[in-house]
């Protein structure tokens, strides 16, 4: 019969999402785990499978919570391209606020490890779907109520929407000042207007 798990264990795959965070998967050793989480490896080994696995639980705890974002700015109903800006200056106070200069795990992930594992590339082109869906629908609305042009389709216009996302993400791990990165968002949602 197998020991029950005497710890939360949403705490500490959350402890381990953070030291995947900031060192990324090459860059955490299984000791950087023990020390984090307070398990020892078979424990770790036997509650979440092994390092991949954890990191991939971690990846999953990191994408259901920052998907919270999208949810915000359907919250506030604005017109579709205020919504789209609001993505845009919600990340943008995370990254000035990101003291340790941790950027978006999942981008982390993609640049460390995106060609390399296809599990990982299987849950990342999933988040990249879940965001292009929810760019498509704010540019269908925004095309629909006059704020956001229709001479591309939804489709090619949330693509570039997805790629601006993250290559802001990107750019907020080397420029830290707002106003410049506020004139990055605007020159994006020009693009689209």
């Amino acid at each position: 019969m197998p020991r029950s798990e005497d710890f939360n264990r949403d705490e500490v795959l959350d402890k381990a999402k953070q030291v995947f965070w900031m060192k990324g998967y090459n860059g955490t050793s299984m000791q950087d785990l023990v020390d984090a989480t307070g398990l020892n490896r078979s424990s770790i080994y036997n509650s979440f499978g092994n390092k991949m696995e954890l990191y991939q639980q971690s990846l999953k705890k990191y994408q259901d919570e920052s998907g919270c974002l999208f949810n915000r700015v359907k919250e506030k109903n604005r017109n579709a391209m205020e919504s789209v800006g609001l993505a845009f200056l919600y990340v943008l106070d995370e990254m000035v606020h990101d003291k340790e200069n941790k950027g978006c795990m999942l981008i982390n992930c993609f640049t460390e490890m995106g060609n390399q594992d296809e599990a990982l590339l299987g849950l990342l082109e999933a988040n990249q779907e879940k965001m292009h869906g929810v760019f498509e629908d704010l540019v269908k609305q925004g095309q629909e109520d006059g704020s956001i042009r229709t001479d591309e389709s939804s489709d090619a216009l949330a693509h570039y929407l997805v790629s601006a996302f993250q290559g802001f993400r990107i750019t907020g791990l080397g420029v830290r000042d707002p106003k410049i990165l506020k004139g990055i968002i605007q020159n994006i949602l020009k693009t689209i207007a």
